[in-house]
């Protein structure tokens, strides 16, 4: 590992962040992403150093009328904790009793609230980066989820900077967000136009973090080490959350955590590693979901996996062209010994 001069370490404090009445290990997350932050990964991130993990986005209006498939998709195990259930709604009402639904169902450490999803699905329903045009709704929202569940679990807020433009919008849910009882404030550095394209405005966190009376938790083009630790300097967050910088690397959270505390850049981790996390991670997902399932699901983790080294190309085909969980277990397998050897 090679001291990184340009930061100046944590130490300790590296470890330490509250939300709420909960305790973190840690100030680097894991953002809730749709198709991806399934229980499989979660496991992955938080055994790997994730302080925060957030399930995927969970429908309110859905919750309270096909409640299986809900609560399958918040389900978790303890071993994820500390958790949040993300929930997203336009209702404050249906939100709010959502809500109270999620806590004794499954107990999570933190409910979120998504108003920042950007498809047009979500929006047309007047959810997500919608409630970006609509401050105070938004805020009635967080105050309905926090009343129903009389404040015994910490409500989140996670939005983006602005819909069409970086305009003061987020300032103004995060203002309705502290009055209502938000208990943190994530920030999504990019616009609603902006979807998952262009460079994330760091500055809009910094802009944010120095009005806000509750943690803000710093988003958007967070990939690397130093990328942490420079969102945390450039924009006085007190928290980063890592999204795509997680695909097929959930190990990416000890090296953020190593750097954090000590300013040592960590060394790459090792292929042989990397491809027994993608076995692990193929194995937990085929025994949470089933051969056929959990095979359709781990095809898009398969991919971000197996990239960046020699035979990588050759080795993704054979894995995501068979229908036979079995074969690509073996192929897995094999390929980890001739790199152990």
């Amino acid at each position: 590992m090679v001291p990184d001069p340009s930061f100046q370490p944590l130490g300790p404090v590296a470890r330490e962040c509250r939300i709420g009445d909960v305790r973190l290990g840690g100030r680097v997350f894991l953002a809730p992403m749709a198709g991806y932050t399934d229980r499989p990964f979660r496991r992955l991130a938080r055994r790997f150093g994730a302080a925060l993990v957030v399930t995927e986005m969970v429908s309110a209006r859905a919750l309270l009328e096909e409640r299986r498939k809900s609560l399958e998709m918040m389900a978790f195990g303890e071993d994820e904790r500390p958790i949040a259930v993300q929930l997203f709604g336009g209702d404050p009402g249906v939100m709010g009793e959502a809500a109270a639904i999620t806590l004794k169902a499954v107990a999570p450490d933190f409910l979120d609230v998504n108003f920042g999803c950007p498809v047009e699905k979500v929006l047309r329903s007047d959810s997500g980066a919608a409630l970006l045009k609509d401050p105070a709704r938004a805020g009635k929202i967080v105050r309905a989820m926090v009343e129903a569940t009389a404040g015994r679990v910490p409500v989140m807020v996670k939005t983006r900077a602005g819909f069409e433009s970086f305009d003061g919008s987020a300032l103004e849910v995060l203002r309705a967000s502290e009055e209502a009882g938000a208990a943190a404030f994530t920030l999504h550095a990019r616009t609603r136009k902006q979807m998952y394209g262009g460079t994330a405005r760091w500055e809009a966190i910094a802009d944010l973090k120095r009005s806000a009376r509750i943690p803000v938790i710093g988003n958007g083009d967070v990939k690397t080490p130093t990328d942490a630790g420079r969102m945390l300097r450039e924009t006085g967050c007190d928290a980063v959350m890592v999204g795509r910088g997680a695909y097929g690397a959930p190990w990416v959270f000890a090296g953020m955590n190593e750097y954090l505390e000590t300013g040592r850049v960590p060394d790459p981790l090792p292929l042989k590693i990397r491809l027994q996390t993608a076995l692990e991670h193929f194995r937990d997902a085929l025994a949470l979901l089933g051969p056929k399932r959990g095979l359709l699901e781990m095809r898009k983790h398969l991919t971000h996996y197996v990239k960046g080294f020699d035979g990588a190309r050759d080795l993704r085909q054979a894995l995501l062209v068979t229908a036979d969980p079995v074969r690509v277990e073996r192929t897995l397998g094999e390929t980890i010994a001739r790199w152990g050897e």
